[in-house]
């Protein structure tokens, strides 16, 4: 994991149709806060992630559970020694 994944994600709920959408980093565990409709069913997640080095993907989870890219960047370090270079 690195702190530079984002996701950003939809989520809607299989039975009434409610949605809604979210930006939050890697590992987070996001919740629709849809939990108190009276409709049967499940709220489900697709989102797509990407790295600060150009790398992405896409996934799908339940609500509450967390979404993780299992991408380990190796051009973290490369990355941030290029900031601190234009910086100085």
């Amino acid at each position: 994991m690195t702190a530079d994944v984002m996701w950003e994600a939809r989520w809607e709920h299989s039975e009434c149709g409610a949605s809604g959408e979210a930006l939050f980093p890697d590992e987070d565990s996001p919740d629709s806060g849809h939990g108190g409709c009276s409709e049967p069913g499940e709220v489900g997640w697709y989102g797509q992630w990407e790295c600060i080095c150009g790398a992405g993907g896409d996934g799908d989870w339940e609500d509450g559970d967390p979404a993780i890219s299992g991408h380990e960047c190796d051009d973290e370090d490369e990355f941030g020694n290029e900031v601190e270079e234009a910086a100085a």
